[in-house]
């Protein structure tokens, strides 16, 4: 899995791209990352999921370790251009609401 992250936006917002499978190959790394901008302040994360194309249950546990740190702070995660396969999971997992979920960048939340 390849991560790429930005500067945090006007708003405050770390902008974390994912591309590829997020499975237990790759869990730790994303672990890694989101803990690394939370530790930096970064209490709202964005995360592009354009080019993340799998998640498994592994991949799960990662986000909703984030989402549980973002928490503690009073931040949000927002999950940004969900393939539909990786949607479909987060909602028969039940996790979907607990994130913020925009089709694009740019796009309403939902």
């Amino acid at each position: 899995m390849r991560i790429e992250i930005e500067a945090p936006t006007s708003s405050g917002q770390a902008i974390i791209q994912l591309n590829g499978k997020l499975d237990a190959n790759t869990t730790m790394i994303v672990e890694q990352t989101l803990l690394s901008e939370i530790a930096a302040g970064q209490k709202n994360l964005v995360i592009d999921c354009a080019n993340m194309d799998f998640i498994s249950s592994a991949g799960l546990k990662a986000l909703i370790m984030g989402i549980k740190k973002t928490k503690v702070f009073g931040g949000t995660i927002t999950l940004v251009a969900l393939q539909k396969n990786v949607k479909d999971v987060l909602d028969m997992s039940g996790l979907l609401p607990l994130f913020i979920i925009q089709d694009t960048r740019g796009g309403t939340a939902k």
